[in-house]
Order: C-alpha cells, then structure tokens, then sequence
C-alpha cells in the first residue's frame, strides 16, 4: 500500500516540477529575432493623418478642378464645389477630428448610371445614383463619399425572398 502511494506522489511530484518549469521557461523566453522581410506591406491606415487648416493658402497651392475630375470618367458630373469642410460636415452632419474645419475641399456631385456595386460585388442601387464625395483640395485625398439612391431604385438585402 505504501509503494502505490510512493510511487503516485512520485509521479505527481515530477509532473508538478516539469510543469513548473516550462511555465517559467515560457514566460521569461525572450521573442526569437527574425529577419525582417523586404518590402513588408504597411497597413493603409497605420497611423491617423491630421489635415490642419489650409485656407489661406492661394489657389495655385490646391489641386485645380480639372485633376479633380478626371478620374470621374464616363460619369456624369453634375456639381464641383471648392469650399471648406465645414460647408460639407454641417450639410451632412458628419464630423471628422482629424480634419480642420477650415481645411479647403472640392465637393463633387456626380450621378452613375445603371448597376452601382460596392467592393465585393453587391450591388445597392439599380440605376441613378447619386454620388457626393469630398476630396482634399490640398493632397487629393478622398475623405468620404455619400451614397443616394431613388427609392424606387433601392435593393433591400433584408427583405426576404417570396418562395411561392
């Protein structure tokens, strides 16, 4: 009788310490130092750019309203405003804390004929809709865009498909 329990504390004594030791042996190891890889991707969005106030810049500084529009080929442009972002935010009630209301954009207008479909493939409107984006009239980046749809054009991906 006495050998069995030997033998079981044994056994769980050697568990035990093993145990232990690789616990401590994972959490003191230090990280293996890997090659970096050349060109590694860079998130898009690592780091949040600020966009200070730049309307007091002249407007040979800005991207003039031709380089605008030119990458709106084939679509029918029906409004290009330079304004600031603050015309654009209080019309639209959105808001961005990295850009300053001063900051000078071009509010483009444009309508897309036939299907629109989003990056993977679904398609939200039918025909006509109506486009808003605002881009940096400094940079030519592209802070957004607002999408309108007739009703009558509207694709609702809730509703639920009559089987009869």
């Amino acid at each position: 009788m006495i050998n069995i329990f030997t033998k079981i504390s044994l056994s769980t004594f050697v568990f035990a310490n093993i145990t232990t030791l690789l616990v401590l042996q994972t959490v003191t190891a230090k990280q293996l130092q890997t090659k970096k890889q050349m060109n590694q991707a860079i998130p898009r969005n690592s780091e949040l750019r600020i966009y200070p106030a730049n309307n007091n810049l002249p407007e040979s500084r800005l991207i003039p309203l031709d380089r605008v529009t030119k990458k709106f080929r084939n679509i029918q442009i029906t409004e290009a405003k330079l304004t600031t972002y603050q015309e654009f935010a209080a019309k639209m009630g959105l808001y961005k804390s990295s850009i300053s209301t001063n900051r000078m954009v071009w509010i483009v207008t444009y309508f897309v004929q036939g299907e629109l479909r989003m990056s993977k493939g679904r398609s939200i409107c039918t025909d006509r809709a109506k486009i808003v984006e605002v881009i940096d009239a400094e940079t030519g980046d592209s802070f957004g865009r607002a999408i309108h749809c007739p009703q009558e054009n509207e694709i609702d991906f809730m509703a639920i498909p009559k089987i009869f």
